[in-house]
């Protein structure tokens, strides 16, 4: 059976690792690709390729597998450069430029967060089949995207407020947390009984002074105290009962095996969890980095469909 590449990986490691040099910097052997002023070489191309190919050819794979896996990395690899020459040509439309300082920058702050010396990163680059040029080129070719992303793209994304209530609400078992009830109880087996020790907590009388007095139980002694508790795990009478409590509220009598009872909420304890205000920031990144990718690929499309595009591979 063939091995699928997982392709999201694939164009998140082709996107940072093709060397997609100025093809005039390059010995010509054979032009793949027209894509209207630029051209695609398969030096370039076999540069893309590389790891993956040694990676399949490494692989225990029959003659047949590794050339249908192969001609899939071809594919792969020559539509990313083609989108690479299309934005590039656009940013060269609109001037867009980046300074050495800018490459620099990028750099250290790449080398910062990997917490690697300038030996250590070059030895890593040599592990993947590059050289620090390599890197630097790909480098300022990758920030040039981003500007020309910017440009064309990111200025026409608008995130309603609107957008990021209804993501939460939609969501909001990710950022609810951990909800458990602090309770307390009263068991009586008669309800007209229970209903009297009702009436005098409606007159604010003490929920533990009364469990102590009239509760049946055996944790009448504690004051009726039943510990924490997640909701969900109660009978659905008992739990759409306790759901409409707040704090120091307690609920109707409830009909249950055990005889008739009145819930306490002692306390709510929330774990984990994240109100509106605190995931507001993280969901509107969410949504406008979804946004900025649907209007990249749309606007992506159009240039191409504008676009005098010729494979010959």
């Amino acid at each position: 059976m063939i091995k699928r590449i997982n392709w999201s990986v694939f164009l998140l490691l082709t996107m940072g690792l093709i060397f997609c040099g100025s093809p005039w910097a390059e010995v010509v052997d054979k032009i793949v690709a027209i894509v209207d002023n630029d051209i695609i070489t398969m030096v370039q191309l076999d540069k893309g390729t590389a790891n993956y190919r040694k990676k399949i050819n490494a692989g225990a794979y029959s003659e047949d597998q590794k050339q249908t896996m192969m001609q899939e990395v071809n594919e792969k690899i020559l539509n990313t450069l083609i989108d690479q020459s299309l934005t590039h040509q656009e940013a060269q439309k609109y001037r867009i430029e980046v300074s050495e300082s800018e490459i620099n920058k990028s750099m250290e702050n790449v080398m910062r967060s990997q917490s690697l010396s300038q030996e250590e990163f070059e030895k890593a680059l040599q592990r993947e089949g590059l050289t620090l040029e390599d890197y630097h080129k790909n480098l300022k070719k990758q920030i040039i995207q981003t500007k020309i992303i910017n440009h064309a793209v990111k200025s026409k994304v608008v995130i309603m407020e609107s957008d990021i209530v209804l993501y939460y609400k939609n969501n909001k078992e990710q950022y609810s947390g951990e909800i458990k009830h602090h309770l307390r109880n009263i068991i009586m087996n008669s309800k007209e009984k229970i209903e009297t020790v009702r009436k005098q907590l409606e007159g604010k009388k003490d929920f533990k002074s009364l469990a102590k007095q009239y509760s049946i139980a055996s944790n009448a002694k504690d004051g009726g105290d039943l510990g924490m508790f997640e909701i969900n795990n109660f009978s659905d009478n008992i739990k759409e009962e306790l759901s409409k409590l707040k704090k120091g509220q307690y609920s109707n009598v409830i009909s249950t095996p055990q005889g008739f009872q009145i819930f306490y909420i002692e306390d709510i304890i929330f774990k984990g969890g994240k109100t509106y205000d605190q995931v507001h920031d993280e969901i509107r990144g969410i949504l406008y980095n979804k946004q900025v990718e649907i209007k990249f690929k749309t606007w992506l499309e159009s240039l191409k469909q504008k676009a005098h595009i010729k494979i010959m591979l």
